[in-house]
């Protein structure tokens, strides 16, 4: 297998992973975790690169700590989720910033974690991409639906019975692995379009969740083999090539389903919905229910 072949491989392979925890992202309204994710590793990676040790495992292993820590302090009555991460994401980005000037300045290896190098992926990596996407999709099939209902009603869900506190680590440890295998790839920078505009996309086509699911897929997965197919042949990088794909591929749909919606209200005499992604008819845009999509 030639080094392009592995590189649109993983591209493949990642946007399909990305697009199926997209959702749940989605749903849970974590964007702005995965985003503090992609920063506040920085320090485990900076630390490994002062021991001599493998990055991504560097990584993995703060990102642990940092899932620990958002969780602990998401559940004491005084902090909320988005103040527990926003405390985790800002201390632990500036540890990373202070180790690093104690180191002076970036190596290679911390350059290619920042920004990604596709190009240089080994069978190591490919086989990293489908061990977490064989893992997401044991994680839907067992949990999808306590996913669902948690993520529409936090407070049923705890009244059932649920354990909040292992479904939330499960999903919140599979976000971070997600984000520890799309590194190499797109780096920890642009990781987060990997992880959150795939879903972007599909809902702007539909509000049931297992068709949102499909289209996230397969938006990430042409997402990737388009970009690393533009970067290799115009010799440009591919990390951010396939996040400029994955970003028109986002307004394309919104102009489509913005003119679909204007067509479909002019048919009916109603006004355009403010929301292109907000079916005219239906009022405000809503989810499936965990019952329905079951």
């Amino acid at each position: 297998m030639t080094t392009v072949d592995r590189a649109i491989l993983e591209a493949v392979l990642l946007g399909m992973v990305g697009g199926l925890i997209s959702v749940q992202i989605l749903l849970r309204r974590l964007p702005f975790f995965t985003l503090a994710m992609t920063h506040a590793t920085f320090p485990g990676v900076v630390l490994a690169a002062i021991a001599g040790l493998n990055l991504y495992v560097g990584g993995g292993l703060f990102g642990v700590l940092i899932v620990l820590g958002i969780l602990a302090l998401s559940r004491r009555p005084e902090h909320g989720t988005a103040t527990a991460i926003g405390i985790v994401l800002s201390a632990g980005f500036a540890l990373g910033v202070v180790l690093l000037s104690a180191r002076d300045g970036f190596s290679k290896d911390l350059s290619a974690y920042t920004v990604g190098q596709i190009l240089t992926v080994g069978n190591g990596d490919l086989l990293a991409v489908s061990v977490v996407g064989l893992i997401i999709v044991a994680l839907l099939f067992v949990a999808g639906r306590q996913l669902t209902f948690r993520a529409f009603d936090p407070g049923g869900h705890a009244a059932a019975g649920y354990r909040p506190t292992a479904i939330d680590l499960a999903l919140l440890l599979t976000v971070e692995a997600v984000i520890i295998i799309a590194v190499p790839a797109v780096g920890a920078i642009l990781a987060v379009t990997v992880l959150v505009a795939p879903a972007a996309i599909a809902r702007l086509w539909t509000h049931h969740i297992t068709v949102m699911t499909a289209i996230a897929v397969a938006a990430g997965a042409g997402s990737g083999l388009t970009g690393v197919v533009i970067s290799t042949h115009y010799d440009v990088a591919a990390g951010g090539t396939i996040t400029v794909v994955t970003g028109a591929l986002f307004a394309l749909s919104l102009a489509m389903t913005a003119t679909r919606h204007t067509i479909v209200s002019r048919r009916r005499g109603r006004r355009p919905a403010s929301d292109p992604s907000t079916p005219v008819s239906a009022g405000p845009p809503r989810m499936k229910t965990a019952e329905e999509a079951g």
